[in-house]
């Protein structure tokens, strides 16, 4: 599993908290500003740099994630940006929340009939299960013929999801089960023609960027 150090927070965390710290040091950079040793002069600069961030109209999970990152290399940082969090604090206050809205079933079936008529019935499949499963983009990004557990067209089948996000607070591997019928049947055709290891999504990156085309197109 690796060094607890390494456990501490997950590789994708470790990349976004990597990119903020970038930011900011960009940001003293192009500001003539000396990264300060102390706390409390480094609390003042962080401060400034979330004034800078609020009136630049960046989003507060870039504030959030400076200050998680700065504490992730240094962690007896912690308790000592007193303003900082204040600041960030008062930027949840008074932010005006953008909420995104529930996708409709319609929506998903004009996904499901674009991707059908791009002849890409895998990604079409990969619509259909993360809606009905509720999966996160993560989750189904992993799913793998061998996870896939049906034994007939009409289901039910059941997705091991191994230990997810929430699995690994419990310490216990989590799965989900999906009982429409033409999810199930679509599945069970994938499953009966593809190895055990076989992505159904394929490679992220291209699946992410079908995605966003299927949506652009619709």
């Amino acid at each position: 599993m690796g060094t607890l150090r390494e456990l501490t927070v997950q590789p994708v965390t470790k990349a976004r908290y990597a990119q903020a710290r970038e930011s900011f040091y960009t940001y003293l950079r192009e500001h003539h500003i000396i990264l300060p040793t102390q706390a409390a002069a480094l609390d003042s600069v962080v401060g400034d740099y979330l004034e800078h961030l609020w009136a630049s109209g960046a989003g507060r999970t870039e504030g959030s994630n400076i200050l998680a990152a700065l504490q992730d290399v240094q962690p007896r940082l912690k308790g000592k940006l007193v303003e900082s969090w204040r600041l960030l604090k008062t930027w949840t206050t008074h932010e005006v929340p953008n909420r995104a809205p529930p996708l409709p079933l319609e929506v998903v079936h004009a996904m499901v009939g674009y991707a059908m008529f791009k002849q890409k019935p895998q990604l079409a499949l990969s619509f259909l299960l993360a809606f009905h499963g509720l999966l996160r983009t993560g989750e189904l990004l992993n799913v793998r013929g061998r996870h896939v557990a049906i034994r007939s067209p009409r289901g039910p089948a059941v997705i091991s999801l191994g230990l997810t996000k929430s699995g690994k607070r419990q310490g216990a591997a989590e799965s989900v089960t999906v009982h429409g019928e033409d999810v199930c049947r679509r599945l069970f055709q994938w499953v009966q023609r593809s190895p055990p290891n076989v992505s159904l999504t394929g490679p992220a990156h291209v699946w992410r960027k079908e995605f966003s085309s299927v949506l652009s197109n619709l």
